[in-house]
């Protein structure tokens, strides 16, 4: 049976708040205090229009797996239609993750606006009060809402931390590349993703893509900088090793690799090439997973491979068009 998978993903995409009230938009303010992707509205059809514009739609139209790779001993099946790569997408932080609408609205409530825009691939969450509980229990039910919290519940406000940081994720996660068989398998472990949250957490990543070309995750922090995490298991060194060894390469490499002295890193490329450039990283073994090991290092942003619009860059060009 085939095996499809989702290998990490994550930028931050935005999530809209909708409250007629400046006053509790402004409490929300305190926990979401990041206004680049964090879009407080009082007119919910200043809201609706956003929503409209930047959330994708129920379906997703997924391009046909193909051979996509074709390094010597290690071609795999993966989605290769660039209309899929997340990364070349510039709108992606502008993205709507997730709605949080207040129930009670002039003109128009929660229940009724969420209903609006039913068709649209985001989390949403409905805001009420003591007496709006049997409502929201009712569009919760009917799938209307994913969540409807009591404005007075003392923990109402953690839990929407939680669940946007879930919803945040799961938006991300559904739109990287989809892979077929081992390749990308090793990053879905829990044993690996738990090392990613600790690099992410470490080394202040804010957004990072699996890249199948590479079988790597490429990543990029709060100021733009560029690295690269690389995770391989017993039949990727393996792999590998053949690879070089079939490539005529360094002895010396071969010798480090075969005792995980060792890693190298090929990005931008898969595996050795002859004559390319390459760094070595000592590994670290994943823990838990004593024949599986890991890399992170940065690389320089001339060898990220592509043209791409960074959150730091995306952030900053929206600063500059407020204050104009």
């Amino acid at each position: 049976m085939n095996n499809f998978i989702r290998p990490p993903v994550f930028y931050p995409a935005s999530v809209v708040f909708v409250d007629d009230s400046d006053s509790y938009l402004d409490a929300l303010r305190r926990f979401f205090p990041d206004i680049s992707t964090n879009l407080f509205f009082t007119r919910p059809q200043t809201a609706l229009a956003f929503i409209r514009k930047h959330a994708r739609e129920n379906s997703l139209a997924f391009a046909p797996a193909s051979a996509g790779l074709s390094e010597t001993g290690l071609e795999r099946l993966v989605e290769t239609s660039a209309a899929r790569d997340v990364l070349a997408r510039d709108s992606r932080f502008a993205e709507v993750a997730a709605v949080v609408v207040d129930y009670d609205m002039p003109g128009l409530s929660g229940v009724e606006f969420l209903s609006s825009i039913s068709s649209l691939r985001c989390a949403k969450v409905l805001l009420t009060g003591v007496a709006d509980e049997t409502v929201a229990v009712k569009a919760f039910n009917a799938g209307i809402v994913d969540l409807y919290l009591r404005k007075t519940d003392a923990d109402s406000a953690n839990r929407l931390v939680h669940f946007l940081k879930d919803a945040r994720n799961r938006h991300c996660s559904e739109a990287g590349w989809l892979g077929l068989g081992e390749n990308g398998m090793i990053y879905c472990d829990p044993r690996t993703i738990k090392v990613i949250d600790a690099v992410v957490a470490a080394e202040g990543i804010v957004e990072y893509y699996w890249r199948p070309e590479q079988n790597a995750i490429l990543m990029f922090d709060r100021a733009g900088n560029p690295s690269v995490f690389l995770a391989w298991a017993e039949n990727d060194w393996i792999s590998q090793a053949e690879i070089v060894a079939d490539e005529s390469g360094p002895a010396d490499l071969l010798r480090r690799m075969a005792v995980r002295e060792s890693m190298p890193v090929f990005w931008p490329h898969l595996a050795f090439r002859p004559g390319a450039d390459f760094k070595t990283v000592t590994p670290q073994t994943v823990p838990g997973w004593d024949d599986a090991f890991y890399c992170w290092t940065r690389i320089d942003s001339s060898d990220v491979g592509l043209s791409t619009l960074t959150f730091s860059q995306w952030r900053s060009d929206r600063n500059q068009q407020a204050r104009t």
